[in-house]
Order: structure tokens, then C-alpha cells, then sequence
């Protein structure tokens, strides 16, 4: 299996992951596609990847009867593999082009410069839950309940997904979550709301993270880049080995949509 194809499945894993608390929650799964569902009217809180599976074309008719069946809005990303062949079938299907966004990868290498320094937490207890997701949702501009039935639900020790926040002199600035497999962790919902940014404090964090994880063994990171973070993500190392292809149902506050 390529590298693409490889951290699209885990990507489709870790959504899961973390949205998979969230009470609307539904999931299609198979070897390298994957649907989240989180029942919520916001496309970027219910995803589809989709990969080099011999069963894509099923699988994302199947996806979408299910979308449409729970009149849902969704957000699908399509790898190099299978955007030609289906992106004929995603406008058939009401699926409106969104650009690309490129899925990027940071290697081991020389240990990363924070620029700042900063404390940082990870999230267990609710009141660290609450102030991630008032980060996320602010940076993000999707509504605070919604998230908090998607996602809030989803910070627990054991669900694979991780998350962290960078406080400044007791003011949280920074949220990140990470969700590690093995060697390689993905790296998600790296939000710095807009009155917060400028400061420096998203890198400080991610680098204090990426370090923490290095530490205990993980290699390679990967994620998903949004216009505005892919000139951090380049500063730190990460290189783009694939653009995603994305089409949206309903609006999404990540795409150009």
C-alpha cells in the first residue's frame, strides 16, 4: 500500500475516533474509505473519505443514500487515486467542488524550535474539555453545541483521540488534538482563534506536542491542511505528498464553499 493510501485510512480511522461519542454518531467502514456521521447539520462535522478501494464506487453510493436518508450535510475528501473516477459522480450527486487541500507529512528530523514558550495541557477533566472546544469552535466557526455533541464527547483517555491545549500566563490560547497509531499520529483540529493569533502560540504548542510524542516513539506525522495552517505546517518541516479533492453537500466553514 502507498503512503497516500496508508494515512487515508488512518485519517478515516481517527475521525472516528473522534467523533465516535457523539450520540448521532453512524459509521461505514471499509478497507480505505470511511464515513463519520455525527448526525449534526454541519458538513465538517460529518466526513467521507475516500480511497483506492475495490468496492469505492459501492461505497460511496452507499454513503450517500445514507447522507440523504438523514438529510445531512457532508464534507468528502477524495484521494488521487479515485478523483477522476469519481468526481463525475460526486456532481451527479450534488456534491459541489471545494478545491484541494493537501495531506502533509513531518518526518524524524532535528528537534523543533517553539519560538515562545508556553504551558501546555492535556484535556481529561470536563472543564479542560469545555475550554478546548470553545477554541475549536471559535477557530472554526461552527456552532459551540453541535460541537460539544460531536466532539466535547469524544475527549476520554481510551478513544484514541488526544488533545491538548496551550495556556499564556493561565489564558488558554491553543487547542490541538493528535491521534496516535504505532509510529505515526495524525494531527487535527489545530485551532487558534482569530483574536488569539499573531502570538505564536499555535506553534509553540504544536512543536511542544510533536515533541512529546517523539518521545515516546512516533515518527512520522500527518494531516490534513487548511489554507490558512499550511504556512505553519511548511515552517515546521511538513511536506505535502498529495492534495485531497474535496466536494462538499451544504456549506463548510473549511473550504472555499
Amino acid at each position: 500500500m502507498d503512503e497516500v493510501a496508508q494515512l487515508n485510512r488512518l485519517g478515516a480511522r481517527a475521525v472516528i475516533a473522534s467523533m465516535g461519542g457523539s450520540p448521532g454518531f453512524e459509521l461505514g467502514l471499509s478497507p480505505n474509505c470511511g464515513l463519520a456521521l455525527s448526525g449534526e447539520p454541519l458538513a465538517d462535522l460529518n466526513m467521507l473519505f475516500l480511497g483506492p478501494d475495490v468496492d469505492v464506487l459501492a461505497f460511496f453510493a452507499r454513503a450517500m443514500a445514507r447522507v440523504a436518508e438523514r438529510d445531512l450535510p457532508l464534507l468528502a475528501l477524495m484521494t488521487p487515486h479515485v478523483t477522476s473516477m469519481l468526481g463525475p459522480v460526486a456532481e451527479r450527486l450534488g456534491l459541489t467542488a471545494a478545491g484541494t487541500a493537501p495531506l502533509m507529512v513531518l518526518r524524524a528530523g532535528p528537534a523543533l524550535n517553539p519560538g515562545r514558550a508556553c504551558d501546555i495541557r492535556r484535556v481529561l477533566d470536563p472543564d479542560d474539555v469545555r475550554v478546548a472546544g470553545d477554541l475549536a469552535s471559535a477557530a472554526f466557526s461552527l456552532d459551540r453545541a453541535a460541537m460539544a455533541r460531536a466532539m466535547d464527547v469524544g475527549v476520554t483517555p481510551t478513544s484514541g483521540a488526544e488533545t491538548w491545549v496551550a495556556y499564556d500566563g493561565g489564558a488558554p490560547m491553543s487547542a490541538v488534538t493528535v491521534t496516535p497509531t504505532g509510529p505515526t499520529a495524525g494531527i487535527w483540529t489545530m485551532a487558534t482563534p482569530p483574536e488569539k493569533q499573531g502570538r505564536g502560540m499555535g506553534r509553540a504548542l504544536l512543536t511542544k506536542v510533536i515533541e512529546r510524542y517523539r518521545a515516546e516513539g512516533v515518527e512520522r506525522f500527518y494531516l490534513v491542511a487548511t489554507v490558512a495552517g499550511r504556512p505553519l505546517y511548511e515552517s515546521l518541516g511538513c511536506e505535502a505528498i498529495a492534495d485531497y479533492s474535496l466536494r462538499v453537500l451544504g456549506h463548510s466553514t473549511q473550504t472555499s464553499t
